[in-house]
């Protein structure tokens, strides 16, 4: 087990506000698909798709894929990419798409005679654009900070499903005792019809729901280009102290001489003898972070790798295809539960790294094989629906309840600890080809539980 000091963070009044942006940078990434998946108990009432909805959102978040698979081929290709300007671009996007999301997320578009939620599929890419390349470019990214910082970062990615949860409990979308009608228009001409929306008696439309994910993606952003600047001006202040700290070093050493002028030829000396001691440092931080690369053996490496995958497979492809399958025949309110809880557990998760990160195999590996128990159980009931078992009792909502909370509590809790120990090899690339790992595992999930919904009958609604 290794833990950070968090007192020395603590104390230092630039690390809090470091932290702090980084936390608010990571929100960023996923707000915009978990918003949208916790509005799925109001959409899915409405769309065409009904059931299998959360089905075609899934596909069109690892569609987005496409983009980091491009991202990839100019990293190959070794052309050259600022990170930073990549970044703002994406969030940029994703600020775009939010704010159509507002005005078209219940139009429909009708293709050959059927009705499909194409609008709000196409504005679902854009805004997972902004996950996949989280993976790819925000992680590497924060590969300059301090390893704590990778921790912030994936608190920040919790809150991202926190934080529409906690709206959605505002919006009191658990109360499915009354629906009533708010649209029903139709534009024939353009194909483009505007479905009607049959919502429970909700304290506010997703209209306003979607312009706080806008607002909370806006703050993302402006506290990125701060991050920036900050870490910028932070790190010539910090080179600027160690010089001189340095070159202090040196006259105290080589002229312990109280009160003595140094000449400008003396000045010139120290001058190079603090570069020499500055390349001997680097060179010595280079190999210990070779000594720390050869330390993990490449049959590790790839187990973690694999093990990476695989949670991201469940984690962000299969299992969230068929949450809705698994807990909507205990009801609405069961359903908007487990969402909700499942959001929780992810900060949670993540913030208990602070304190515990294993960094022994076996211990990672019983983590694993927990969290393929959990993912038989709840494959097994969205299998049995409608039929699930336990259907009329509260136990089977209790229990299914805590499956998936736990599950998707080990699943982030683990994934953390994956990449956390890949942040401590100091390998420049290592966390890029990290990120491709998890979209290939996501995009495999979300492709296998797409086709096993929609062309087989394995999962009945």
């Amino acid at each position: 087990m290794t833990t950070f000091n968090r007192k020395g963070y603590l104390k230092n009044r630039h690390g809090i506000v470091q932290h702090l942006l980084v936390v608010l940078f990571g929100i960023s990434a996923w707000i915009g698909v978990n918003g949208i998946f916790v509005q799925l108990p109001i959409l899915i009432h409405n769309s065409p798709e009904g059931s299998a909805l959360p089905t075609y959102i899934v596909i069109a978040i690892q569609m987005a894929n496409l983009g980091p698979i491009i991202y990839m081929l100019f990293q190959q290709m070794q052309f050259k990419v600022n990170e930073f300007v990549c970044i703002l671009g994406v969030l940029i996007v994703g600020n775009i798409s939010m704010i159509l999301l507002i005005f078209f997320y219940n139009k429909t578009i009708i293709l050959y005679n059927s009705e499909y939620s194409l609008v709000l599929f196409i504005l679902t890419f854009f805004t997972a654009l902004v996950g996949c390349f989280s993976s790819v470019l925000f992680m590497p990214y924060l590969r300059n900070f301090d390893e704590s910082y990778m921790i912030s970062y994936f608190i920040g990615e919790g809150l991202s499903g926190v934080l529409p949860s906690l709206v959605a409990l505002i919006q009191n979308i658990g109360d499915n005792t009354e629906y009533y009608v708010i649209n029903n228009s139709n534009n024939n001409n353009n194909n483009i019809t505007s479905i009607d929306i049959v919502i429970p008696n909700i304290n506010f439309t997703p209209l306003y729901y979607f312009v706080f994910i806008f607002i909370v993606l806006l703050l993302s952003l402006i506290a990125f280009v701060i991050l920036q600047y900050f870490s910028f001006v932070q790190d010539i202040q910090d080179n600027f102290k160690q010089n001189e700290s340095s070159l202090d070093k040196i006259q105290a050493i080589r002229y312990n001489v109280k009160n003595k002028p140094i000449s400008i030829f003396d000045k010139s000396f120290l001058k190079n003898e603090l570069t020499m001691v500055v390349k001997h440092h680097d060179v010595r931080k280079e190999s210990k972070c070779l000594n720390m690369h050869y330390k993990m053996s490449l049959c590790k490496k790839a187990y973690l790798l694999i093990l990476m995958s695989t949670l991201c497979f469940f984690g962000n492809g299969f299992l969230p295809s068929i949450q809705s399958y698994s807990c909507l025949p205990y009801g609405y309110i069961t359903y908007q539960l487990s969402i909700t809880l499942v959001q929780f557990a992810n900060p949670i998760a993540c913030f208990i790294t602070f304190f515990i990160m294993p960094t022994n195999v076996n211990i990672i590996h019983s983590l694993f094989v927990i969290t393929f128990i959990f993912c038989i159980c709840v494959t097994y009931v969205a299998l049995m629906s409608p039929f699930v078992p336990l259907l009329e009792s509260k136990i089977g909502i209790i229990i299914i309840l805590i499956s998936w909370t736990i599950l998707i509590g080990i699943i982030s809790y683990t994934k953390l600890v994956i990449v956390t120990i890949f942040r401590q090899m100091q390998n420049v690339n290592i966390l890029f080809y990290v990120g491709i790992i998890m979209q290939a595992g996501s995009a495999s999930g979300a492709i296998i539980s797409f086709t096993l919904i929609n062309f087989t009958d394995f999962f009945q609604a």
